[in-house]
């Protein structure tokens, strides 16, 4: 190699290795955006704005402009970066991660139930809930995360019991979702003597494997 050659070769590698640190760090600011704008909203969605999410992260507006371009871009970016890992692990879950389908299910519960118990995650639901009733775009996004999440479900429950239609199943998922959901809106919005969160989180999981598990080899029903 020449030393023309050579230089060259370095050269070029250290600008690979500056645009590797370059987009380290872009990353970690796009994480931290992230991270403010899922508490900026749950403090209340009528308030959000770019601005304030800027100032809760501790970067420039036009950081949050250069990253999500506009303030409906970052609140769909926001609601897929709570819901992502969840989705992620659920779809690999609907396929079967453990030695049963009924402890696939039952991971499932305990991963949902965890939102459940966190005040943080609960303010923000209830805000993202409440912005789709004023924003179509994050509707269809709540409606094609509740698909994917019904859909996930039905797999899990048609391996517990392949005597289920699929009908049977999607409806059993449903129910199964009202009932974490509105634990949700419990815990929120329940008085001082509503059930505590661990005992009720026992019970519903006892409740919907009651749903879904065949019972003396028959077909289940609803």
């Amino acid at each position: 190699m020449t030393k023309h050659q050579s230089e060259n070769t370095s050269s070029a590698a250290a600008r690979t290795s500056a645009q590797g640190v370059r987009a380290e760090q872009s990353e970690r600011k796009r994480a931290a955006i992230l991270k403010a704008s899922k508490e900026v909203l749950a403090q209340g969605y009528a308030e959000f704005s770019l601005r304030k999410v800027a100032a809760a992260a501790g970067v420039r507006l036009s950081t949050v402009q250069h990253h999500f371009g506009d303030l409906e871009s970052l609140i769909l970016a926001t609601i897929d970066s709570s819901t992502e890992e969840f989705m992620r692990y659920s779809r690999q879950l609907a396929q079967g991660q453990y030695e049963s389908p009924t402890d696939d299910l039952k991971v499932f519960l305990d991963d949902a139930w965890t939102f459940v118990r966190n005040v943080n995650v609960r303010n923000l639901y209830l805000e993202v809930w409440a912005m789709g009733r004023h924003r179509p775009v994050v509707a269809d996004s709540i409606k094609r995360i509740y698909t994917e999440y019904i859909q996930a479900l039905i797999l899990i429950l048609r391996r517990i019991n392949p005597n289920l239609t699929q009908t049977e199943a999607h409806t059993t998922a449903t129910l199964i979702s009202c009932l974490t959901e509105g634990a949700i809106v419990m815990a929120h919005w329940g008085s001082q003597d509503a059930p505590a969160l661990g005992l009720l989180g026992i019970r519903l999981k006892a409740a919907c494997l009651a749903l879904v598990e065949p019972s003396d080899g028959c077909r289940g029903s609803i």
